[in-house]
């Protein structure tokens, strides 16, 4: 055999060892997060934290349809089911600074500060666009064409989606920067990097969807996650990690997934993305106790026919561990939206629309 020859199968060699060597460190990277939800949500009991229901608080007495924090003025404000926007005071009462009726509410996306929210109403039949400005204390429309839009995570601007062009409005120059042609329908923003966004289509448990990523420096469009059925995602606020609900023959799985929607650890546990809080190393979810069998999961919590009584859970990705952190006992409580703020979990409880704190652990 000639020296070439020798030198061919060498190389093959190396290249196999050094794939194999990827895909063990991989492997290893993945196990370590995976290990954490087996051993709590498996074969083993959970670590379970005294937490009474005298820590939980309900903030509000009228229901609301979602809620933010200012960072600004570090306040928390709610928009109810009609269109008005309210901010709590510290003893918790509502003031009330703008009272414009938006018809059929359907969901709102907030600024990285809190300053400003954007609302799409009229919702399904002709859906519309607007922002509100807490400073000038009014709203503002946006194109009628407007299909989609996403708050830029560290800066005064939003993204949104026509019927041709994704574009982008910076709100201190007031300047608006057309980023590329596309034509999309019924789609997801979420702007989770300076110089990314993630654009997904609208999924069920009949209808696949799928994840592309755009690089708004070099206008390429890569696809991330392929035909998915019952896909719903969440993201970090500084877009380093996902919750990822898909569903297989029917079937819903919850997994943590990264910028490229490769996937870090596939939970044993079943719950919403919009249960979920990551903040920074630490995962908080509200997860159902049971899920009854023929629930269609996403379809049937988006269309409120099932609700769910939760158990609240705290993941450490860095220490390996998780626990119980909350077991409610008097108080029905199918969590949504979380959020920390002052040391405490704030979430709107679907069970009556109500927003709720509960107090942590230092």
């Amino acid at each position: 055999m000639s020296w070439k020859k020798y030198i061919k199968i060498a190389a093959g060699l190396l290249i196999i060892i050094s794939i194999i060597w990827i895909i063990y460190l991989f492997v290893r990277k993945t196990e370590t997060f995976q290990n954490i939800t087996t051993a709590i949500f498996g074969n083993e009991e959970p670590i379970i934290a005294v937490t009474l229901d005298q820590e939980l608080t309900k903030i509000t007495e009228e229901r609301i349809f979602d809620y933010w924090i200012n960072k600004k003025d570090n306040s928390i404000y709610y928009i109810d089911e009609t269109g008005s926007v309210s901010k709590i005071s510290q003893n918790n009462s509502p003031e009330i600074i703008n009272s414009q009726n938006l018809n059929k509410l359907n969901k709102i996306w907030v600024s990285y500060d809190g300053d400003k929210i954007a609302a799409r109403f009229n919702y399904p039949n002709l859906p519309t666009f607007s922002i509100f400005d807490i400073a000038a204390k009014n709203w503002q429309p946006l194109p009628s064409n407007t299909l989609a839009v996403a708050w830029s995570p560290v800066a005064d601007k939003l993204a949104y989606l026509d019927d041709k062009t994704l574009n982008i409005t910076d709100f201190s120059s007031k300047k608006t920067q057309k980023i590329l042609n596309l034509t999309q329908k019924e789609v997801n923003l979420d702007w989770i990097s300076e110089s990314t966004i993630l654009l997904s289509t609208i999924g069920s448990i009949d209808n696949p969807a799928s994840l592309w990523s755009i690089n708004l420096k070099t206008k390429n469009v890569t696809p991330l996650i392929n035909d998915e059925q019952g896909l719903a995602l969440k993201w970090a606020n500084d877009g380093s990690m996902g919750i990822k609900l898909h569903t297989i023959k029917r079937a819903p799985y919850t997994s943590a997934i990264d910028p490229n929607g490769i996937t870090l650890a596939a939970f044993s546990f079943i719950t919403m993305p919009s249960k979920c809080l990551i903040e920074k190393e630490k995962i908080y979810c509200a997860i159902p106790d049971n899920i009854n069998a023929g629930v269609k999961l996403p379809d049937d919590y988006y269309k409120k026919s099932v609700y769910f009584n939760d158990v609240f859970y705290l993941i450490e990705t860095k220490n390996d561990s998780a626990k119980i952190i909350f077991n409610p006992e008097t108080t029905s409580v199918d969590a949504d939206h979380l959020e920390l703020f002052n040391n405490t979990l704030l979430f709107k409880n679907r069970i009556d629309d109500g927003l709720y704190s509960l107090q942590l652990n230092p």
